[in-house]
């Protein structure tokens, strides 16, 4: 045994003396040991490199010319005489290559890798190449989350030293992130930065608490996107100090560590603005420079900043200017000098305006919605809003505007409109309805949107079954010295046959009309005026003190009539609506608050006299030091007042509905109740009657003057869910406190109904109530399902309470 190592090392050291040694007089060269290279191409290799006419052969170099060629496993020379013997051992040629497994990378990307190694049919089998192949793959499928990939060969050997490829890869689960941390919680929240850094919902750091598949290439974009939301927000001196990624031991989970550098955010110090003409008004350039000033250098501010220039100089015509910034930055205090440059044109007038010619609407109907005349300055917001004000009248499917300048004054302009007008502006249908108290209706529908050609707006609606017939008819048109400003007039008309009557009614509205004038949408806000008549009938079929209260106040004609069954008052009022609502809404998410005030006076020919007012705000508050939840408070307070003798009418009264909140009470559960008497002689007011009277209380709600409802939710982030079966979810809770007093009751009554009423208990506290519920955006849309609990009062009947439920909305 230690002959044989003993002769393997003499072999050994005696071919590396071989390869070093330089031969002389080589006349021959013979190859052995090949199969499938062919000679010429070998000795041709070797011409190339070595010329003929060489006396002495660095046998060294010729080695390493072969091997170069990558297609050898081993090579042996040895001389006899003046011929030069290679034994060569050549790697064996691919017959074939297949793979297996692959599913996530494509397959021309495989077979370009494969090239890239000459891993071919035809090629030569090499195992450096091959690791070399399976190295580079992994980090591809590393890249696309996938960190327990698996690859293994197998070799099948055949025949002439040719090999069959067989590639078998076991992809794996994809690794997940289950976590990232950043050591930035001073600025912003990890759900605050992650959510800005793309719109799209499948981002990798979506949310920061779910868990994604891990990309190395969404990663790097994503992290270039966290670079620029700091440079946005102020933090020039921002720097990604390491990202760190530590692997769980069966690398299916993922935990990115993210050190950063923010540094301090950057002030506006001066904004500096070059001289302009006279013409514009320095003042309120002043004024947009103190706004800027020691504001915060960011995208938001510089794109606000352009958006004030650009109000300057629109309203004088001067639409086309632009606006350049240049920024000195100063890193000591960290302060920024901002320069605006300013490419001031000649304002433009508006020469003239034309409209397409349309024999169905009126060019004096379409100058109403117009927000330019001529002579005006040229403004294109104006143009934005004028079309905007025309499709809302939905007689418009297309609206084009052409700006030309005049030919003889380049600062004069034509405005040209053209218009496609709808073919169908009138629709008329037959439906059938149901009331809640008047049971299955028969509804006709007819709206024409282009009366007579005029633009006007005809809205006509009857209601009709067995027992009473109700018309409603409103004609809308705008109103040409006024700009933004509509009339509308309404006449509604009420016919109720006598052989019906209804338990739980009191009063019938048979005729009314009202004419008002009220703005379009001006900045969020609306306004409005109307003139008012209602003739309603009163039924005194169920007698009780609040309608006795009221027939007291009245003339004294008609409480002398010995037997009433029913009468009609007369009633001329103003009523005035302000609102105002920059609620903005997707899904669930809100924000913006929304404000109304409605106000109604009786006139002094009115058989009534009184003053009703109602204020309702409602408003949406993000809280993003809270996990982003929105804190909704809702307020709306009424009341209503007389004077003198009369009492504010109890079909005025306000009562309780949580259409828009919710509260663990019913509807028209909560405020005073209906005391009823009885009397042989109704309405007749007298000591001698005292004895035959008798008061008997009811759980009927009959509502009163004055109203205080608050409302307070907590909306927790929206919870996605599988896609497929679920799309949003919405948590929150809710407080809710609502309370209804009727100060008028003891006004007119008389001193003997006083003393027997105080017997009666009537329900005036507060009522009380929290609970939660949990909100599902599916595909009929909203639902909600609540559940709720009283804190006050607690003995209220159950009758009374809504504990639990569901509803759509």
């Amino acid at each position: 045994m230690l002959y044989k190592k003993f002769f393997f090392i003499c072999c050994m050291v005696f071919s590396f003396s071989v390869s070093a040694t330089k031969i002389q007089h080589i006349k021959r060269v013979s190859i052995c040991g090949i199969k499938n290279i062919s000679k010429n191409s070998i000795l041709r290799t070797l011409q190339s490199n070595f010329l003929k006419k060489r006396s002495v052969m660095d046998v060294s170099n010729l080695i390493l010319c072969l091997r170069n060629t990558n297609r050898f496993i081993k090579i042996n020379t040895t001389t006899v005489n003046d011929t030069l013997i290679l034994s060569v051992q050549e790697f064996p040629t691919i017959n074939k290559i297949s793979y297996v497994g692959v599913n996530h990378i494509k397959n021309k990307n495989i077979n370009v890798m494969l090239k890239k190694f000459n891993l071919i049919e035809k090629g030569f089998f090499c195992r450096v190449n091959c690791n070399s192949f399976f190295s580079i793959l992994k980090k591809k499928y590393e890249n696309k989350g996938y960190l327990n990939a698996k690859f293994r060969l197998i070799i099948i050997r055949r025949t002439n030293n040719t090999v069959n490829l067989k590639i078998i890869v076991d992809e794996g689960i994809p690794s997940v992130i289950s976590r990232i941390d950043m050591n930035d919680e001073k600025n912003f929240f990890k759900k605050k930065i992650f959510t800005d850094l793309s719109i799209s919902k499948t981002n990798l750091l979506w949310n920061f608490f779910s868990i994604h598949q891990y990309n190395s290439i969404k990663f790097k974009n994503l992290l270039r996107e966290l670079h620029s939301f700091y440079i946005r927000n102020g933090y020039l001196d921002f720097k990604i100090k390491s990202v760190q990624k530590y692997c769980s031991t069966d690398k299916k989970n993922i935990v990115i560590k993210i050190n950063i550098y923010t540094g301090l955010q950057y002030y506006i110090k001066h904004v500096c603005l070059h001289e302009c003409d006279k013409l514009y008004n320095y003042s309120i350039i002043n004024q947009v420079q103190k706004k800027l000033s020691h504001s915060l250098y960011c995208e938001s501010t510089l794109y606000q900043a352009k958006m004030y220039f650009k109000h300057i100089y629109l309203p004088l015509g001067i639409s086309n200017t632009r606006f350049f910034f240049h920024s000195e930055i100063n890193k000591n205090n960290h302060s920024v000098c901002l320069y605006v440059g300013v490419d001031v044109l000649k304002p433009c007038i508006i020469n003239n305006v034309y409209f397409s010619r349309n024999s169905n609407i009126s060019s004096k109907f379409i100058n109403c919605y117009t927000n330019h005349s001529k002579h005006d300055f040229f403004n294109e917001n104006y143009i934005i809003k004028s079309c905007k004000n025309l499709f809302k009248t939905g007689l418009f499917n297309r609206i084009q505007v052409y700006v030309k300048q005049h030919a003889n004054n380049s600062n004069k302009i034509d405005i040209f409109y053209s218009f496609k007008v709808s073919t169908n502006t009138r629709t008329f249908n037959v439906s059938t309805n149901y009331g809640k108290d008047r049971g299955l209706l028969l509804q006709l529908l007819l709206l024409d949107k282009n009366l007579i050609g005029t633009g006007s707006e005809l809205y006509v609606r009857i209601l009709k079954n067995f027992a009473d017939t109700d018309v409603k008819i409103h004609v809308l048109k705008p109103v040409g010295f006024l700009k933004n400003f509509f009339l509308k007039s309404d006449m509604f008309y009420n016919f109720v046959h006598k052989r019906y009557f209804f338990a739980h009614k009191y009063i019938d509205k048979l005729f009314g009309f009202s004419s008002s004038l009220y703005t379009s949408n001006l900045k969020h806000k609306k306004f409005s005026v109307s003139f008012e008549y209602e003739k309603i009938k009163i039924m005194c079929k169920t007698p009780y003190i609040t309608l006795y209260q009221y027939f007291s106040s009245l003339s004294e004609k008609l409480r002398l009539k010995p037997n009433i069954s029913d009468f009609f008052v007369n009633d001329f009022f103003i009523k005035y609506i302000f609102d105002f609502n920059n609620i903005k809404e997707k899904d669930f998410l809100k924000k913006g608050c929304h404000v109304k005030l409605i106000g109604k006076f009786t006139l002094p020919f009115s058989d009534n006299f009184y003053h009703k007012l109602f204020f309702n705000v409602n408003q949406y508050v993000s809280l993003k030091n809270i996990y982003n939840s929105i804190l909704h408070n809702f307020l709306e307070f009424g009341t209503g007042f007389t004077s003198g003798k009369y009492v504010f009418p109890f079909y005025e009264n306000y009562k309780f509905y949580n259409k828009k909140t919710k509260s663990g009470f019913q509807d028209n559960s909560i405020g005073p109740t209906a005391v009823y008497y009885e009397h042989k002689n109704d309405l007749v007011d007298g000591q001698e009657h005292q004895s035959s009277l008798n008061l008997f209380p009811s759980t009927k709600h009959i509502g009163g003057n004055i109203l205080v409802h608050a409302n307070t939710e907590l909306l927790f982030p929206n919870i996605h869910i599988v896609k497929k079966i679920f799309n949003m979810f919405q948590a929150g809770l809710f407080l809710d406190a609502v309370n209804i007093w009727d100060t008028s009751k003891n006004n007119t009554i008389p001193l003997y109904l006083i003393s027997n009423e105080n017997n009666i208990k009537n329900s005036d506290s507060a009522h009380i109530s929290i609970g939660a519920f949990i909100r599902w955006m599916s595909f009929f849309g909203p639902i909600t399902f609540y559940a709720s609990a009283p804190l006050h009062p607690y003995n209220a009947p159950n009758n009374c309470l809504d504990e639990y439920g569901m509803n759509f909305s």
